[in-house]
């Protein structure tokens, strides 16, 4: 990992409004978070713009070729091996944030 993603990665993780954005996405996925209470939103005049942002967005939660194989095999699959594929599906769907931390989007 070169050191550019690490900085921007250990930034995400070290500041509460990452983990904020985090716990969101990750409640949009499916997922639960940890905290009892919501993350803030931040003040409006903050907000970055969501143009390029919403087209991102609204595929994180729609199947690709690889989550369309992975659900395939939901089936055939039991216990661990079940719990492992839906956590897999979901990382899946994770790494398609991937655009917006190279974009400096978080």
């Amino acid at each position: 990992m070169s050191a550019d993603w690490e900085q921007k990665l250990n930034s995400l993780l070290s500041s509460p409004e990452g983990l904020a954005k985090i716990s969101e996405v990750m409640a949009a996925l499916g997922g639960t978070t940890d905290t009892a209470e919501p993350p803030e939103t931040p003040p409006a005049a903050n907000a970055p713009d969501l143009s390029g942002l919403l087209p991102l967005l609204s595929s994180i939660g729609k199947d690709n070729e690889h989550t369309a194989l992975l659900k395939a095999l939901r089936p055939y699959l039991h216990g661990e091996r079940e719990k492992r594929l839906d956590d897999s599906v979901k990382l899946l769907q994770l790494l398609q944030l991937l655009p917006l931390l190279k974009g400096g989007l978080f």
